[in-house]
This record gives structure tokens, C-alpha cells and sequence, in this order.
């Protein structure tokens, strides 16, 4: 398989959120990608989605049937100001509410890897306890997601000490040996904490299912032009391909609801394929 196979899709916050689901498909499509990835984040409107009726998830898959770009991936943060692991139990109890719905969603979109926001606490100090209650909500939310045949996926975040490198997030989804946990890298994240991306990657292995394929500075995992940062994505996908990857590439950005943003995905699509296509050249 070709590193050009693989899906590569977009993170739905590059796209306006004012656009309508039909736009959004259009928008994404020609720009080259092969499907959105669905955010659900911690502020409204989208963590009003967790709302959603059965009629408004209907209509939000018909309009994907027809735009023919299925949901693969959701992007979801919304338990960040819920962690799993806080030391109260009513927030541990809402954010498990919001993993299970989320589910949920995700089962009736066709939704086949959720990445999980690893945060054990947000804005209070991790404790070996809260890391602790991290993991038992983990646990019950595994056995959900089994339920329905979805994968959490852990993303690798910088300001989550526990889990800021694949290496990191391999040891937790190794204590579970669960094949509906699994691991979301994110080449930006890792490069911002001064780390090299590529010999990560491969601590992974068969576990990586999914990556955020996106730049970095020292200190900066957001907004950062595309070969602007410190990532060498040549050396990402070749490793890639060593690996036998089989998971999905999304890009992530940010619109930041400007539409004057959006002729920029076309020339990040186009950069990122072009660097795909010199990779299997070489392979060859």
C-alpha cells in the first residue's frame, strides 16, 4: 500500500463553523481531502452536538451519503473541563456522561475512532490518585465503547505530562491490552515539546490508528504553517510506511471561523500530498 492510499482528512475546526453540513463536504472535497473529522468540543454550539436528536443525526448522515465523504474520525475535547481523572466525583461522573454519548454518536455516524482529550484534571495539579481515577473511568468507557464496536484513541498531548509522546500513551493502552484503546499521535504535539517526532512513531506500532498530521514550534502546537515548523514530514512518512501504518491522516487546523481561510486548505492539501507522492516515489 501506498503512503497515498490512506484517507487523509480534515479537522472540521479548518472549515467555518457557519457553513452548512452540504458546504462543509463541498468545501472539504475540493480541497482535496477524503473526509471531515467531527469535533465535539467543550463550548458551544459543538458541545450542544452531544444534544443532537436522532432526526439532526440523520440528516447530518444523509447529507455525508451524499456528499460520498464518510465519517472515519471525531475529534473529541469536550471532557477536557470534565476530566476523568478529578478528584471530584461529580465531574468525573460528567465527563464519563459525555465519553458514553459520545459513543453513541459516533456509532450511529459511522464513526470508527473517537480521539480521547487524556486529561486527568484541567487547571488543578495531577496526582498520582487523579491519574488513578483517570484510569478507572478509562476503564468503564472502554467497556462501553466495546459495546458498540468503537475505539477510543488517546491523543499524545503535550501539556499532559503522562501521555505527551506515543511512548507515553503506549505504556497506559498496554495496561488495558484492549483492542477498543489505542493511540492518536499528533506530529505538532510531539515536535512542540522539543521532541523528534519520527523515532516515536515507532513505539506505536499496530497501535497507532489514527494521526493528526500538523507542524510545530518549541512551545507551539497550534497555528503553525505548514513547513514553517520544526517537522519533517518526509522523515514522518517514510517511517510511516517502514511501519506498515494502516490508520488515517488528518489535518489539523484552525479557521478560527474566517472564511478567508479557506483557499489556504487547498495549499496545505496540495503540500502534504505533494510529500506523500515523493515519498512512495522513493520507495519504489
Amino acid at each position: 500500500m501506498k503512503i497515498q492510499d490512506i484517507k487523509l482528512g480534515v479537522y472540521e475546526k479548518a472549515i467555518p463553523l457557519q457553513f452548512s453540513w452540504p458546504e462543509k463536504f463541498k468545501t472539504a472535497r475540493e480541497a482535496g481531502f477524503d473526509f471531515i473529522e467531527l469535533s465535539i468540543d467543550g463550548v458551544e454550539p459543538r458541545i450542544s452536538r452531544l444534544k443532537w436528536t436522532r432526526d439532526e443525526l440523520m440528516a447530518i448522515r444523509r447529507a455525508a451519503e451524499e456528499a460520498d465523504m464518510p465519517f472515519y474520525t471525531m475529534a473529541l475535547t469536550a471532557n477536557r473541563y470534565f476530566p476523568l481523572g478529578d478528584d471530584r466525583e461529580t465531574v468525573r461522573e460528567q465527563g464519563k456522561a459525555i465519553v458514553r454519548r459520545a459513543i453513541e454518536i459516533a456509532s450511529f455516524l459511522g464513526i470508527k475512532i473517537i480521539q480521547l482529550a487524556p486529561y486527568d484534571v484541567n487547571g488543578r495539579a495531577s496526582t498520582r490518585q487523579t491519574r488513578e481515577n483517570f484510569k478507572a473511568s478509562l476503564a468503564e468507557l472502554i467497556d462501553f465503547a466495546a459495546l458498540y464496536g468503537v475505539i477510543l484513541s488517546v491523543e499524545v498531548m503535550p501539556d499532559v505530562p503522562f501521555i505527551n509522546s506515543v511512548k507515553a500513551a503506549r505504556e497506559l493502552t498496554a495496561a488495558f491490552d484492549s483492542p477498543y484503546l489505542q493511540i492518536y499521535t499528533d506530529t505538532g504535539n510531539v515536535a512542540s515539546t522539543g521532541a523528534d517526532p519520527v523515532p516515536d512513531l515507532k513505539n506505536g506500532g499496530r497501535h497507532l490508528v489514527a494521526c493528526h498530521v500538523k507542524d510545530g514550534t518549541l512551545g507551539c502546537y497550534r497555528n503553525v504553517p505548514y513547513g514553517e515548523g520544526l517537522v519533517d514530514f518526509r522523515r514522518c512518512f517514510r517511517e510511516f510506511v517502514n511501519m506498515g501504518y494502516r490508520g488515517f491522516f488528518v489535518m489539523e487546523m484552525w479557521s478560527e471561523e474566517d472564511e478567508g481561510f479557506v483557499p489556504y486548505l487547498k495549499t496545505a492539501v496540495n503540500y502534504i500530498r505533494g510529500i506523500m507522492k515523493q515519498v512512495d516515489e522513493m520507495a519504489v
